[in-house]
């Protein structure tokens, strides 16, 4: 819900043309939700605008047995962090580094890479 109202309120998504409405920025972040639990499981190709307008075409993961052991997300107990809710980071695994993108970016993921 919170990605929805993030993507409807503070910035929000074209979807064919329209600014979108509640139903349709519920629809996209469970979408986007459900490609994030893919990319937990594999490698997965898909592909986003990069800021300067490209289609960029990524293989990522979000998967710890994929990503190198001192390249692994840190979390400090100490410290919180405001979570973000209007942008997407994924392990590339052709860069062999964190990217990220904004979701309005988002174009779609295509399917599961064979590696």
């Amino acid at each position: 819900m919170k990605t929805a109202n993030s993507l409807r309120k503070n910035k929000p998504v074209i979807l064919r043309g329209a600014t979108a409405t509640q139903s349709q920025a519920l629809k996209y972040a469970w979408w986007f939700e459900n490609f994030r639990n893919r990319l937990k499981s594999g490698i997965w190709r898909f592909s986003y605008f990069k800021t300067d307008g490209q289609i960029r075409e990524a293989y990522g993961t979000l998967d710890t047995t994929i990503i190198p052991e001192d390249k692994q997300p840190k979390r400090e107990p100490d410290k919180q962090t405001q979570p973000c809710y209007d942008t997407f980071v994924y392990w590339d695994t052709e860069a062999q580094g964190w990217r990220s993108f904004r979701l309005d970016n988002f174009i779609g993921f295509v399917e599961q890479a064979n590696v």
